[in-house]
């Protein structure tokens, strides 16, 4: 009964790491988003600051050839969480020929953006041109000492101006499936 019982703790883990699918080579330097998250962010808005409890969903698809993310903002109204401010979905994929890793994002609004996501110890940053010769945004993506996701997001204006426009310190919900 005791070899069996030792049987079955030292290979459940085997068993079950077989039911989750690999994912691609070029995409493991993001396999740390894997899972549920949720935490507070403050986006800067033209009208002010706006508080929202944060939530990003993060799975493997097509047998570890994506990621896709899903990200929700809901309004902190007298401590509970309220409407949506902010709803996104983005997929990370990597060329089967190349192996350039991308970041595709669209907002509810109907915006999308590709961008090839850079590595960085601890986390990775992407950012865009809004415009040719307009506004440039950056984000800053890390896992800090306690394991959360912290990210950044700062605008650089035209002439040099930089305003952060959006900060989040999320906590792991849940596991990866």
């Amino acid at each position: 009964m005791r070899a069996s019982l030792l049987a079955l703790v030292l290979l459940a883990p085997a068993a079950l790491a077989q039911d989750a699918p690999e994912l691609a080579p070029a995409l493991q330097p993001f396999a740390g988003l894997l899972g549920d998250w949720a935490g507070p962010a403050t986006q800067q808005t033209p009208s002010g600051p706006v508080e929202v409890l944060q939530t990003e969903t993060v799975r493997v698809g097509l047998d570890g050839a994506i990621m896709t993310v899903e990200g929700l903002g809901r309004r902190v109204d007298e401590g509970e969480p309220g409407e949506v401010a902010f709803h996104a979905f983005g997929v990370f994929s990597a060329d089967a020929e190349t192996g350039e890793v991308w970041l595709d994002t669209w907002t509810r609004e109907g915006r999308h953006v590709r961008v090839q996501p850079v590595p960085v110890e601890g986390g990775f940053d992407w950012g865009f041109d809004v415009s040719e010769g307009g506004p440039r945004v950056d984000y800053q993506m890390r896992f800090d000492e306690a394991g959360r996701w912290t990210e950044t997001g700062r605008v650089t204006l035209p002439g040099g101006r930089v305003m952060d426009i959006f900060e989040m310190a999320l906590d792991r919900v849940e596991a990866a499936e």
